[in-house]
């Protein structure tokens, strides 16, 4: 065949550039050979049979890779021969899906069909997609059969999934981090607020009662001074912890700010909130905490408020109940002091002599 001139080659169709790519492969021509080897693809063609007429050297050098034996043998076998032994051997549904969409082109209830499907070996990753377009040519109908190494594509693809999953999973400790205290794992002040506002916004609808208890511990300085401040953290994580136990499922317990505690307690008016305050201290008082610097014995110090009116907000809780925990503090420390509804007092709810202790702070033998 002369090759043809560049007016002819603008003229020429796709389907014609074809045919005269089959017609050449049939007689061994050069051109249409040097046209399929060109391609990256591994490149076939099949009859309605399935019979490869003719492969492209990536497909032949991809076959003999992959242990089909001599490259050569590829030619005038069959690949639907090929597919159904996958099936058969494998169970594979990548080779059933794309034995019935080259069939459906063969067949000529659809122009093409394209799958994509992993081909991985024990050392390697990678993926193709296949892509098969049927070729009709003086009546003869067969199917050009593309298999495109998309390995690289894929890749980039889990790299952004990969990327973008490890961003949700930073905004989510974000987000945990800005409602967590760093120290003691509980929530922090700000998300404790939110949360007691929409507390409190329910009891009042239905008429429930709802305390609040707020505590610190006594004379964390002293601890922090004598034992360093490592003993004052591990302090302050103990009390969280110990605290913690002490509660039910409903109450909500928070680290408010320094070594001040906040729990808020629905359902329960401030007498049950005072109990639960003095499970509190008498869960510091039974043994003191190990840290680094020694053991330090620890006591606590709780005010506690309750809802007193309709329009009472989680601020005017809190104003009582700090001014009951300043109570506590100015009639010796732990011990626990109830706000006492309708006047700016607070009345002791109960008194404790503070656990023996050495100056700087430690347990006394």
């Amino acid at each position: 065949m002369r090759p043809m001139s560049h007016e002819q080659q603008q003229a020429a169709s796709p389907e014609r550039i074809l045919a005269q790519a089959l017609e050449e492969c049939r007689a061994g021509g050069s051109l249409a050979a040097a046209i399929l080897d060109s391609l990256t693809a591994n490149v076939a063609l099949v009859d309605c049979a399935g019979t490869i007429l003719a492969a492209n050297a990536a497909w032949k050098r991809f076959a003999g890779d992959n242990g089909c034996g001599d490259p050569a043998h590829c030619l005038e076998a069959s690949y639907f021969g090929i597919c159904e032994d996958a099936i058969r051997r494998d169970g594979d549904l990548t080779a059933a899906a794309a034995l019935q969409g080259i069939r459906a082109v063969l067949r000529r209830e659809r122009d093409s069909f394209t799958l994509e499907y992993p081909c991985h070996s024990p050392s390697k990753q990678r993926w193709f997609r296949l892509h098969a377009t049927r070729l009709s040519v003086e009546g003869l109908t067969a199917c050009v059969i593309a298999h495109e190494d998309i390995t690289p594509e894929k890749m980039a693809e889990e790299e952004l999934r990969r990327t973008e999953r490890q961003l949700r999973e930073s905004l989510l400790r974000e987000r945990i981090l800005a409602r967590t205290d760093g120290l003691t794992g509980l929530i922090n002040r700000r998300h404790f607020l939110e949360l007691a506002e929409h507390e409190i916004a329910v009891s009042q609808r239905y008429g429930q009662p709802l305390a609040m208890v707020l505590f610190d511990v006594d004379g964390f300085k002293k601890i922090n001074d004598s034992l360093g401040h490592p003993a004052g953290d591990e302090v302050l994580r103990a009390v969280a912890r110990r605290a913690g136990q002490q509660l039910r499922a409903a109450d909500l317990l928070a680290r408010y700010g320094g070594e001040e505690f906040i729990v808020l307690v629905p359902e329960s008016g401030a007498r049950s909130a005072a109990v639960l305050a003095e499970r509190i201290r008498n869960a510091m008082e039974e043994e003191g905490v190990d840290t680094p610097g020694g053991v330090a014995a620890v006591a606590v110090s709780a005010g506690v408020s309750e809802l007193e009116t309709d329009s009472d907000t989680v601020e005017d809780l809190i104003r009582r109940a700090d001014r009951a925990l300043y109570d506590a503090k100015a009639k010796g420390r732990n011990c626990i002091v109830v706000h006492r509804a309708g006047s700016g007092s607070a009345e002791r709810e109960t008194s404790h002599v503070r656990a023996p202790r050495k100056a700087d702070g430690r347990l006394a033998e």
